[in-house]
């Protein structure tokens, strides 16, 4: 009975003692302090969102401008070193003929595109034979200025920048003969304006968007000191209500009231003490609560994976997206410039050259379309990383897959005075299974290495045997050069995909690092194996094997326009009734390459530089057939399909309208025939499939449509 008064006196005094106003109370105290905590937080993520955010805003900005200026200066020279290759192309028949009048009028014609400020033909001897502007002033005159000199004394073609004029220079060669040059001057004003333009408009977006994260920041800042003080006020009215509570039912126990269950989870003073009030009830309590933290924290952790993992998926789509959208436009981007290239060289094997020069457009033409394929390759190479990249298995010539790959190299191994030789070892047969594109694909690559660090000696392919048991066969190829070499530091790295040697050779030779480290992913798919071996200024030796499997049949025949084969013949056009055809077409070489084809078909063709001008001819006249190009400035192809649509509706017509466009995704074709379009042709064109296409849809009529006004 003591010990009950006595501790009935000791919780009535702690009563009266939490009843008293205090000066610093419990609340008071977590709140300044949570908000203490707030504040230092906001000021230290806010500092290094601020300082991160313009760093990496600066680095971004000036990395985008350097790759703005970057891409439009090496589009504005692509197109002038397109166009003086052609201007020199044709050029070269009237000056072997002393054709002046034929030299003026292609003159007349250079002048005339868009941003060509001079033009200049001249003799070996740099003296100007023709500027394209009428007689020359001067004759013998010879321009003196540096970049003229350079100009005529380059053995190749030349692009020299200097004062808002790139000047774009040409040797001119027939028969091997050096019959002059070609020059032409192009403004870079358009180009700088339109770049200068672009610049800013990316400035003032990033301007934008740091403003916009700043404000952001902000807002989150003063967000997350709202939530600090709610609760802080929160934790410090929960850290005070059990204080109020257990002086409350200390009177009460004071009192006589023993039936009374109190229970707080706390280690200190009054922990002990509610325990000691009531330890039964208190561990009742801890069970409960425990099962109840199980559950929220279990369910807490299921809702992160479940957010982790719908992130993740939206990741992998949008990067999914992305290379999609990648690969779309690098294959329309490489696809148009190589119609063009390959589109001429039918057109001029269709003029009947003589014998030296159709063997020259033959391994033209051939090399585009190996080129074509190897860019395709490169561009499905995120394939080869995925390890879905399978090869064919297919019956080839060996020898004659080797000397085809040699010939296309030949020509560029004599400019530079290199001997180029290649030999099989005769235990090895003719006729192999195996995917002979890959395989030449590789050589291509290991060649083409070899003459660009090759400036003098020779240049040789051996193909052995390393191992042959029942139908399998294991070559060793060997490319040995005597080129620069490469030092032991790098010879490990080489293979590695955007790798190449030391900075002083990545220099003064050009390249992207991929080619070798494709090599390596297909000899490894060969199930083969590929190494060096050099030494620094002597010369290198690339070995790689390859398992091909043995045929019976010595000498397989390829398939027609297969990639080892000779190209295959072009049709000539067949004279016969005319159609009126509308060609919607923005880029100038396609629109020549297009209107030459047609016209050798017989065909009066109507050309429409944007979709918006086809729209304007379909309404003026009426045609048999519209090939429309999808990409197009001011009207695409599908606005423009649309509303020619729309015209027929009203006069009750339907007019074929057949896609002509760079895009050969997978998918493409049906998306055009969802949009309206009748047909789908991918560039680079043919005459035969541009035929054919034509024949299918709108076979040919005896008397074209009559124009209207």
């Amino acid at each position: 009975m003591i010990y009950i008064r006595h501790w009935n006196w000791y919780l009535s005094d702690m009563a009266e003692k939490s009843a008293r106003p205090m000066k610093y109370s419990l609340q008071h105290r977590y709140i300044a302090t949570v908000l203490a905590l707030a504040l230092g937080a906001v000021l230290a993520l806010g500092g290094v969102f601020f300082m991160t955010l313009r760093s990496a805003t600066h680095s971004i900005t000036h990395l985008s401008i350097d790759t703005i200026r970057e891409v439009m200066l090496d589009q504005v020279r692509h197109r002038g070193a397109v166009m003086v290759r052609l201007l020199a192309d044709n050029l070269a028949g009237p000056l072997s003929l002393a054709d002046l009048e034929a030299v003026h009028h292609q003159g007349v014609s250079a002048l005339e595109q868009k941003d060509v400020q001079y033009f200049h033909v001249f003799t070996p001897q740099g003296e100007i034979l023709d500027d394209g502007r009428g007689t020359v002033p001067n004759p013998g005159k010879r321009l003196a200025d540096p970049v003229s000199e350079q100009a005529v004394t380059a053995n190749t073609l030349l692009v020299q920048i200097e004062n808002e004029i790139m000047d774009v220079s040409m040797p001119i060669f027939a028969n091997n003969i050096h019959l002059g040059g070609v020059r032409v001057g192009f403004s870079l004003k358009t180009v700088n304006r339109e770049m200068e333009e672009r610049i800013s408009s990316f400035l003032d977006l990033g301007q934008k968007k740091r403003n916009e994260a700043l404000t952001m920041l902000f807002f989150l800042s003063a967000c997350f000191i709202a939530i600090g003080i709610i609760f802080a006020y929160f934790l410090a009215k929960n850290m005070r209500n059990p204080v109020l509570e257990l002086a409350h039912y200390a009177q009460r126990i004071g009192q006589g009231d023993f039936g009374f269950r109190f229970s707080l989870k706390r280690r200190d003073e009054l922990g002990l003490l509610s325990r000691t009030m009531n330890e039964m009830a208190l561990q009742i309590n801890e069970k409960n609560k425990a099962l109840l933290e199980a559950h929220t924290l279990l369910e807490k952790r299921v809702k992160d994976r479940t957010r982790e993992l719908l992130l993740a998926k939206d990741k992998a789509e949008a990067a999914n997206r992305a290379k999609s959208n990648f690969l779309a436009n690098m294959s329309h981007e490489v696809r148009t410039p190589m119609n063009g290239v390959i589109g001429m060289t039918q057109l001029a094997l269709l003029a009947s050259p003589p014998p030296e020069q159709r063997e020259y457009l033959e391994l033209i033409e051939k090399s585009s379309y190996r080129l074509l394929k190897v860019v395709n390759d490169i561009l499905d190479f995120s394939k080869i990383e995925a390890d879905k990249l399978e090869l064919a298995m297919e019956r080839f010539d060996l020898r004659d897959t080797i000397a085809t790959t040699i010939r296309e190299f030949s020509f560029k191994a004599r400019e530079k005075g290199l001997a180029l030789d290649w030999s099989v070892q005769d235990e090895i047969p003719d006729a192999c299974m195996g995917d002979a594109g890959r395989l030449s694909q590789i050589l291509i690559n290991l060649i083409g290495n070899a003459i660009k660090f090759t400036q003098t000696g020779r240049i040789s392919v051996r193909v052995e045997k390393e191992y042959g048991e029942l139908d399998e066969l294991i070559a060793h190829f060997s490319i040995i050069d005597t080129g620069i070499g490469i030092s032991p530091q790098y010879q490990a790295s080489i293979f590695e995909a955007f790798s190449q040697a030391d900075e002083s050779h990545s220099r003064p030779y050009e390249g992207t690092g991929l080619g070798l480290a494709i090599c390596a992913r297909l000899v490894a798919l060969m199930h083969g194996r590929i190494w060096v071996e050099s030494a620094e200024g002597r010369g290198s030796v690339f070995h790689f094997t390859a398992l091909l499997k043995k045929t019976a049949t010595e000498h397989p025949g390829l398939d027609e326009g297969g990639m080892h084969g000779l190209p295959a013949e072009i049709p000539q056009g067949q004279p016969g009734p005319q159609l009126r055809i509308l060609l919607a077409e923005d880029n100038l070489v396609n629109q020549k390459v297009a209107e030459k084809m047609l016209e050798r078909s017989g065909h009066r063709v109507t050309i429409a530089a944007n979709g918006q001008e086809a729209v304007d001819a379909f309404t003026r006249q009426p045609f048999d057939l519209v090939l429309m190009d999808i990409q197009m400035p001011v009207m695409d192809g599908f606005e423009a399909t649309q509303a020619i649509r729309d015209l027929e509706k009203a006069a009750g017509r339907h007019t074929p309208i057949i896609a002509l466009t760079a895009h050969a995704i997978s998918g493409y074709r049906e998306k055009c025939l969802e949009r309206g379009l009748d047909d789908y042709l991918s560039k680079p064109i043919k005459i035969a499939d541009l035929n054919a296409k034509i024949a299918e849809h709108l076979p040919l009529r005896e008397n074209p449509p009559a124009e209207t006004a």
